[in-house]
C-alpha cells in the first residue's frame, strides 16, 4: 500500500491473523470494557507519541513492505507521521491542511483537511470523540493478553473495509487495516508516551529550497 494512501485512509484484517483465541464479543461486560478502552483513548488522550513498525501483506499473507518511523498526535486533528526507514517521508496535519512530503521525490502535496479524515482510522487516532460515531464495533477478541476490537466504517465508500485496534491493558499498542484489495497493513507501536507536551513545531513542515509544492487544498 502506498504510504500516502495509507495515511489518507488511516491516517492502522485478514483471516490469516489468528485472533480467535478467546472471543469475548458475546460477553456484554467484556465488550463494554473494550469499547470503554477505545472511548477513553479517543476522548482522554490529548497527545500521544510512539515509534512504529509497519508491515504490508498481500492477500496471501506475504510481506511486501516493511518500514519504521515515529508518530505524534495532538488532538484535535493534528499529527505527524514520519517514515524513517527504508526511506524518508513525512505526513503532517495541522488541523487545516494535510501535507505529504516525499524527500526522495523532492515533492510535497498539500490538501485541505475539511473532514477528509472522517470515517477513517486517522480520525480515531487524531480526531475528537465524535469520530467514534463513524464506526461500528463488530467483534471483540482476547489474544495473548491483548484485547482487540474490530470496527467497520458506517460509510462503505472508503478505501478500507475494517480496522482492528489492539490494547495491552489500557494502552493502544497496535493497529491493523485491510483494504478493499485484501491487503493488510499491520502497525505495532512501542516507546509510547501519552498526554505529554509536544511542540507546535512538530506539526509544521519545514521544506528545503527547491522542493516542488503541489497545492490541492482548493479542490
Amino acid at each position: 500500500m502506498n504510504k500516502i494512501l495509507l495515511l489518507g485512509t488511516m491516517l492502522a484484517f485478514t483471516s490469516s491473523l489468528a485472533l480467535a483465541d478467546k472471543p469475548v464479543a458475546e460477553n456484554p461486560d467484556e465488550r463494554a470494557k473494550a469499547e470503554r478502552l477505545l472511548s477513553s483513548f479517543v476522548e482522554q488522550t490529548t497527545s500521544w507519541q510512539a515509534d512504529f513498525e509497519q508491515q504490508v501483506s498481500d492477500p496471501d499473507g506475504r510481506i511486501t513492505d516493511t518500514s519504521t518511523g515515529v508518530f505524534l498526535l495532538q488532538r484535535p486533528d493534528r499529527f505527524r507521521w514520519e517514515y524513517r526507514t527504508p526511506w524518508l517521508q513525512t505526513i503532517v496535519a495541522d488541523g487545516d491542511r494535510l501535507q505529504m512530503y516525499d524527500v526522495d521525490l523532492e515533492q510535497v502535496t498539500v490538501r485541505a483537511m475539511n473532514g477528509s479524515l472522517n470515517s477513517t482510522p486517522a480520525a480515531l487516532l487524531a480526531g475528537d470523540g465524535s469520530a467514534l460515531d463513524a464506526f461500528v464495533v463488530t467483534d471483540v477478541v482476547e489474544s495473548d493478553g491483548e484485547l482487540w476490537l474490530q470496527l467497520v466504517p458506517n460509510d462503505d465508500s472508503g478505501d478500507f473495509e475494517r480496522v482492528r485496534i489492539g490494547f495491552a491493558g489500557s494502552q493502544l499498542v497496535a493497529l491493523q487495516l485491510v483494504d478493499r484489495l485484501a491487503q493488510t497493513t499491520t502497525i505495532n507501536f512501542s516507546n509510547i508516551r501519552s498526554n505529554i507536551s509536544i511542540s507546535e513545531d512538530s506539526f509544521r513542515l519545514e521544506l528545503p529550497e527547491g522542493v516542488d509544492v503541489i497545492d490541492e487544498s482548493a479542490f
